[in-house]
């Protein structure tokens, strides 16, 4: 799809919209990035810019990455999204901005070896997989490998910054001390049910809560649009197919197959020094040629491989170099070999490492498909970078034409031959239709649409469905009527007044059981005791509520005659007293554990160095971001 845009687009624009930013990015504000009025960054730092391209790259592989992870739904809201992605550019740059001035690097050899590393299939650095993965981000080769250096640098740093993490063994057997640690509770559950004794509350109190916490009881503003759209599906309708561009696809995939082709190969190789001598390299012609009369002789090829080839990796297997694609191999002897029939030998072959005599032993390729199999899926391609490339010319039409005319959508539909829909009523949060895209709400409800009463920029819906929208009308936020919420707010009020008087009785037993009263005394009807033993710092299903087990670790023993109390408020409206009867500390401490807590507090600390560094860059450093972009 991209490389028909790419047939039809040239030079930098081409380059810009193909290669750095696709055809989403395309349609994606187009003019809002090349407007005068605005800057065409996405951030500086320290004077380097972040390219709105750049940026749009990263949002959408940071929300690729999250729709697959979640199953097809965003878990935060897209301005979020962006925000986020903006935060992480400028600390990347400012990161690798900082790691090359304090002088850390990664040499050629190192970044070749971790791209090996990330693409080697079964042993075998796997080409085509890195240069796939490489294009579905939307880079070339030379992008990738400079940004994964810029990756590899930051590591360096990071890895300096843990190696100087250090903890004592005091303070291990301290913290594995505390994690460890056991506590002996009593918990009183006092039931909201039987204490509480709220009346009905008044018209007044319901009329004051309702005044007081109006922002509780609104109706979300609400928004109709106009909007004009372009599918890819109806652009494929009743299209047809050039003959001569299937025959001619239908040649590029023969010879992409041939090109694929592997040869079975050996070779008896003489070395020559680059800076050898005349009279060595004399020499070793004359060797060569007397071994090549030898095997025209019928001599055997493995013999005198064996006895006479210096190439160490083959010559005690006679000469066999096993399976070789296009493209692995220095040029000379590339050429002789895929020029070789099954069986044959070449003649004398020089090359920068010396002279060769090649034998090829076997071919193996890929079957090729004849046209009619091919047929259904060159014209469903063909179809496809067609439709690809009507879909951008439009979309660049539309996206032009709306922001050319922003008072009407008149224009773009005379010019474009368009038709004018119109939705449903929706809000910032919800709708229906075209609205049931975040995308297309987030346009709706932006300052363009619903302050200036302008056309929005392009939408993207999917990446074969845009729109451009504007106002038709709008219902502000409102206050729901107090007749509609008043059932809810008695419940709330009487829940409230019932869990004020559940605390005080709580209160009342706690007073009682800091004066030295005994807790079996206390026992009484709405009261639940527990008493639980050996609760340590995980074990949620020993409680009935985390707040109980967060709050039994929170406080100390006292020092006094009086055991220690603390009230807590739980989830289901009841109130608890925890009282703390003992710590169980733990004299043994394993080794695995020491190690276990040493290894996290390390991994804290480094994670609280880096964090720290990190801030401390960016309060020197000269950042400007364009929130334009964000908000978009």
């Amino acid at each position: 799809m991209l490389q028909a845009i790419n047939d039809r687009i040239k030079g930098w624009l081409g380059i810009a919209v193909v290669v750095l930013i696709g055809l989403p990015f395309a349609l994606w504000g187009i003019q809002s990035y090349f407007d005068d009025s605005g800057p065409r960054y996405a951030a500086k730092v320290n004077n380097q810019e972040i390219s709105a391209n750049e940026y749009e790259r990263s949002v959408s592989l940071q929300r690729q990455a999250l729709l697959r992870q979640y199953g097809g739904q965003l878990p935060i809201e897209e301005k979020d999204l962006r925000e986020r992605t903006l935060t992480q550019l400028i600390n990347q740059r400012l990161l690798e901005g900082v790691t090359f001035d304090d002088g850390y690097r990664i040499s050629d050899t190192v970044l070749s070896g971790k791209i090996k590393q990330m693409f080697t299939v079964d042993g075998a650095f796997d080409r085509l997989r890195f240069e796939s993965s490489v294009a579905a981000m939307n880079m070339s080769v030379s992008m990738y490998e400079q940004a994964l250096r810029n990756e590899l640098r930051t590591k360096q740093m990071q890895s300096a910054i843990v190696s100087s993490s250090f903890m004592t063994r005091e303070e291990a057997n301290k913290l594995a001390a505390l994690d460890e640690q056991t506590r002996d509770i009593t918990v009183l559950t006092f039931n909201i049910e039987h204490f509480s004794t709220a009346k009905k509350p008044s018209e007044e109190e319901i009329k004051q809560y309702y005044e007081e916490n109006v922002s509780r009881f609104m109706m979300p503003e609400t928004v109709k649009v106009d909007y004009v759209e372009i599918k890819s599906e109806d652009l494929s309708a009743g299209l047809e197919v050039d003959e001569l561009q299937i025959k001619k696809m239908y040649e590029d995939y023969v010879a992409s197959i041939r090109g694929r082709e592997e040869r079975k190969a050996r070779h008896i190789l003489l070395t020559v020094a680059a800076d050898a001598g005349e009279e060595v390299k004399v020499a070793a012609r004359e060797k060569i040629e007397a071994l090549k009369k030898e095997l025209d002789g019928g001599a055997d090829f493995s013999e005198l491989a064996k006895a006479n080839s210096q190439d160490p990796g083959s010559a005690t297997n006679g000469g066999d170099l096993g399976w070789v694609a296009s493209g692995e191999m220095v040029k000379p002897f590339e050429q002789a070999l895929f020029d070789l029939k099954k069986g044959a030998i070449s003649d004398v072959v020089q090359s920068q490492f010396g002279f060769h005599i090649i034998k090829l032993d076997d071919i193996r390729s890929e079957p090729v498909e004849s046209l009619e199999s091919k047929r259904p899926g060159l014209e469903e391609e063909l179809k496809a970078d067609t439709v690809a490339s009507m879909f951008y010319d439009i979309s660049e039409r539309l996206a032009s034409t709306a922001y050319e005319n922003p008072d009407s959508l008149d224009t773009v539909v005379e010019e474009l031959g368009l038709t004018i829909n119109t939705s449903k009523f929706f809000t910032r949060a919800k709708g229906e239709g075209i609205a049931a895209s975040e995308s297309v709400r987030d346009a709706a409800f932006s300052p363009l649409v619903l302050e200036q009463g302008a056309n929005s920029d392009i939408v993207e819906i999917s990446p074969e469905h845009v729109i451009v929208l504007r106002l038709n009308e709008r219902i502000p936020s409102k206050a729901v009527p107090l007749e509609l919420v008043k059932s809810k707010i008695e419940n709330i009020l009487k829940v409230k007044n019932g869990h004020e008087q559940t605390k005080a009785a709580a209160l009342e037993v706690k007073s009682r059981i800091e004066a030295g009263e005994a807790i079996d005394s206390l026992k009484a009807e709405g009261i639940t005791v527990d008493v639980i033993t050996s609760l340590g710092r995980k074990d949620k299903s020993k409680v009935s509520d985390p707040s109980i087990l967060h709050d039994a670790f929170d406080i100390t023993l006292g020092e006094g005659t009086g055991p220690t109390v603390r009230e807590v408020d739980l989830i289901t409206g009841d109130v608890a007293l925890v009282v703390l009867d003992k710590v169980n500390v733990v004299e043994d401490i394993s080794q695995d554990e020491l190690d276990l807590v040493k290894n996290a507090f390390l991994r804290e600390n480094a994670v609280r160095a880096f964090s720290n560094a990190l801030s401390s860059m960016k309060e020197n450093a000269d950042i400007e971001k364009n929130t334009r972009i964000i908000n978009r």
